[in-house]
């Protein structure tokens, strides 16, 4: 949902959606297969929620883009910008909620930081940009 005139826009990323890449997936999408592009300065809310595919715990934050990935965990690139039990992961069916202002130019990932889940595939973009002026998400195909 996108609030243009107060430059808010409210995320659902639903992690382990369904069987992609063994449900190690946002929405779907895993592997960086899916970009959320936000326009620079606005406020970002995002509701989480572990759909549970295959019963397994998951968490989300959005964290720099580093190499090599993190095996659990991860550093969130903007103050407050993870779900509660990082590592642990909320169990199947639970949700979580948080926003940040994206106060910072460039590209990010959402990442699951349950231990060996986010190295596995569970990742996508977050692009900040100066650029866009409404949120858009943009995806490839799925394999």
């Amino acid at each position: 949902k996108v609030d243009a005139q107060n430059q808010v826009v409210h995320l659902l990323l639903v992690g382990a959606e369904d069987g992609t890449l063994g449900g190690m997936n946002f929405n779907g999408y895993g592997n960086g297969t899916m970009t959320v592009i936000v326009p620079f300065g606005w406020k970002v809310e995002v509701e989480f929620r572990n759909k549970g595919f295959g019963a397994l715990p998951h968490s989300l934050a959005v964290i720099n883009e580093v190499t090599p990935l993190p095996i659990e965990g991860g550093v969130p690139a903007f103050p407050r910008a993870l779900t509660r039990a990082l590592i642990p992961g909320l169990a199947a069916g639970e949700t979580d909620s948080f926003e940040f202002v994206a106060d910072k130019e460039g590209r990010f990932l959402w990442f699951c930081g349950v231990t060996g889940h986010g190295v596995t595939g569970m990742w996508d973009y977050l692009v900040v940009s100066k650029e866009a002026k409404v949120p858009s998400v943009q995806v490839k195909a799925k394999k």
